[in-house]
């Protein structure tokens, strides 16, 4: 009994251990990614879900880093010109091409949504904005799903660590690469 114990508690050490690492990398990782994409695409893509995506969305486009606007996950009842409202008080004219998407609740449905966009839109190239932490999970979803669009990332910092909310995206981040890992092997 006591060496089923060890055994057990050696297991239960070693998985915590890799985990803690993998932690840290993951953390490392999304406070050192590299500065925001400077160039244009053909659009910008904005996952809602985080403080200020939707505006961060709206500065890029409204910079002319891109001509069209797809805001995933929107709730049904908002209206682009409330999005804009929000934005700028001043905003007078609604902006041409923004496009609000109203069906994805979760990340990969934000990634299918999105595809099901670009495909009728032609697009070949986008900016995916979304919150440094939310990032890699997202990036993963994206580029699997999409492997003939040029991503580039624009990670928004998050304005304060939480690090209930890092941790529990990291998780996601490694149910996500485990997911899509196994798709790959036909399990």
């Amino acid at each position: 009994m006591l060496l089923w114990f060890r055994f057990t508690a050696i297991i239960f050490m070693t998985v915590l251990l890799f985990w803690v690492a993998g932690f840290i990398g993951f953390y490392v990782n999304i406070k050192g990614m590299a500065a925001p994409y400077h160039g244009t695409a053909d659009s910008i893509i904005v996952l809602t879900g985080g403080p200020d995506r939707i505006n961060s969305g709206l500065d890029l486009f409204a910079s002319g880093k891109a001509p069209t606007l797809f805001i995933s996950g929107v709730n049904e009842k908002v209206s682009t010109q409330e999005l804009v409202n929000l934005w700028r008080k001043d905003a007078q004219d609604l902006p041409c091409c923004i496009i609000l998407g109203h069906k994805a609740h979760n990340t990969f449905e934000n990634a299918v949504e999105t595809k099901n966009w670009m495909a009728d839109a032609s697009v070949q190239s986008a900016l995916l904005l979304t919150t440094d932490y939310h990032m890699p999970r997202a990036w993963l979803e994206f580029t699997t799903l999409m492997p003939e669009i040029d991503f580039y990332p624009h990670a928004i910092p998050a304005p304060k660590t939480d690090w209930i909310l890092v941790a529990g995206e990291y998780n996601k981040t490694l149910y996500t690469l485990l997911r899509l890992k196994l798709a790959c092997l036909k399990i």
